[in-house]
C-alpha cells in the first residue's frame, strides 16, 4: 500500500472552459503562455495549498518550491488521510510514510515536478493540439489567463490551464476526456508567489532516523542496450528517458522507458516473470489507463494519462530485439 500511495503522491509532485476566440494569432499566444508555465514552474519560488481530484478521490496537499544554484527544491505534504510527504532536490525524490515507518528514495533520471510541463516538447504541440488562448479569470484570488488544448487525434486527452500572467505559475489544470468531461483536476486554493519561504518549509517534518529506508536504484540506458524494440511509436511522443530500475535487492530489475509529447506521458515497465499465456488486459484507474501484456517470459505494463487506445497501440508494438 505504501508503494501505491507513493506513486499517487509522486503524481501530485509531477502535475477551464472559458469563452475562446479562434483567431490564428491566439494559437501563438497560447503556446507562449505554455512556455511561460514550463519555465515558471521550475524557476519560481512559491508555496500554497492545492486540491487534486481524480475519479472519486480528492487529495488536499501543501507545496513549497524554490530554486537555488540551478537545483530545484520542492516539498509536498498531504493534509488529509494518513500522513505522508515528498521531498525533491534536483533528481533525488524522497517519499516519507511515517505510519509504515518507511522512507522511499529514488534518483529520477526524468525530472518532472508538479505542476510542470516538459519544455523540450512544446514546440511540436500545435501539430497534435489546437491551442487557444482564453479569457481572464481568478484562481485562488490571483488574476489568471486560460489556455485550452484540444487534441487533433484520439491518442491524447485535452488540457485546460489557468496561468498567472504576472509570474507564469500554473494555478489550475483540468484533464479533459473525449466527451468534454473533466477526468482530473488540480487547483490552488491558496498561493504565495515570490519572496522568501517560511523557515523549514523545505525540510522533512518526520523523524527520518526511525524509518526503514527503501532505495530505488535507477541506471540510465542507451536505446541500443535495452534489448527491446518499440515498433509502433505514437505521433508526437518521443522517448525522454530509459533506465533500469530495482525497487529493492530482492526484486528483479525492470526496464522503465518514458515517452512524452510535452503534456501527456506514457511509462513502459518490462520485467522478467509472469505465467505464460496470460491474457492481455486494459484497465483504468481514473484517467490512468494501464495495458498489461505477457511477452514470452517477460511482463509488460504500459501506463499513462492518455486514452486506452494509446497505451494498447504502443504496447502491442513492443517486442524482444533479435540478436
Amino acid at each position: 500500500m505504501a508503494v501505491v500511495r507513493a506513486s499517487r503522491l509522486l503524481l501530485l509532485s509531477l502535475l477551464l472552459t472559458p469563452f475562446l476566440a479562434s483567431a490564428p494569432g491566439l494559437a501563438e499566444d497560447g503556446l507562449a503562455l505554455l512556455q511561460r508555465i514550463a519555465q515558471g514552474s521550475r524557476q519560481l519560488t512559491y508555496s500554497g495549498t492545492f486540491v487534486y481530484r481524480s475519479g472519486g478521490k480528492v487529495d488536499i496537499s501543501r507545496i513549497a518550491h524554490s530554486q537555488s544554484g540551478g537545483v530545484e527544491m520542492e516539498r509536498i505534504e498531504a493534509l488529509d488521510g494518513s500522513p505522508r510527504e515528498v521531498l525533491r532536490a534536483g533528481g533525488e525524490v524522497k517519499c516519507f510514510f511515517p505510519e509504515e515507518q518507511l522512507l522511499i528514495i529514488e534518483n529520477r533520471l526524468s525530472q518532472r515536478g508538479f505542476p510542470s510541463l516538459l519544455p523540450a516538447g512544446l514546440g511540436s504541440l500545435p501539430e497534435h493540439y489546437a491551442i487557444r488562448s482564453g479569457n481572464q479569470g481568478r484562481v485562488a484570488g490571483v488574476k489568471s489567463r486560460a489556455v485550452l488544448l484540444e487534441p487533433r487525434d484520439d491518442l491524447r486527452y485535452g488540457h485546460e490551464f489557468w496561468i498567472d500572467e504576472a509570474s507564469g505559475l500554473l494555478l489550475k489544470a483540468n484533464l479533459i476526456g473525449g466527451h468534454g468531461e473533466t477526468l482530473e483536476s488540480f487547483a490552488f486554493t491558496q498561493v504565495k508567489i515570490g519572496g522568501a519561504l517560511e523557515q523549514g518549509a523545505l525540510k522533512p517534518h518526520f523523524d527520518k532516523e526511525r524509518l526503514r529506508v527503501q532505495q530505488v536504484r535507477a541506471t540510465e540506458m542507451k536505446s541500443d542496450d535495452m534489448g527491446w524494440s518499440f515498433r509502433t511509436l505514437l505521433p508526437g511522443f518521443r522517448k525522454v528517458a530509459a533506465m533500469k530500475r530495482q525497487t529493492s535487492p530482492e526484486n528483479p530489475e525492470s526496464l522503465h522507458v518514458v515517452f512524452s509529447d510535452g503534456l501527456g506521458s506514457i511509462s513502459v515497465f518490462i520485467e522478467p516473470g509472469g505465467p505464460g499465456g496470460e491474457a492481455d488486459a486494459v484497465s483504468a484507474v481514473g484517467p490512468l489507463n494501464v495495458y498489461r501484456r505477457q511477452v514470452g517470459d517477460h511482463r509488460l505494463m504500459v501506463m499513462g494519462e492518455v486514452p486506452a487506445l494509446a497505451v494498447k497501440r504502443l504496447g502491442d508494438g513492443i517486442e524482444r530485439r533479435r540478436k
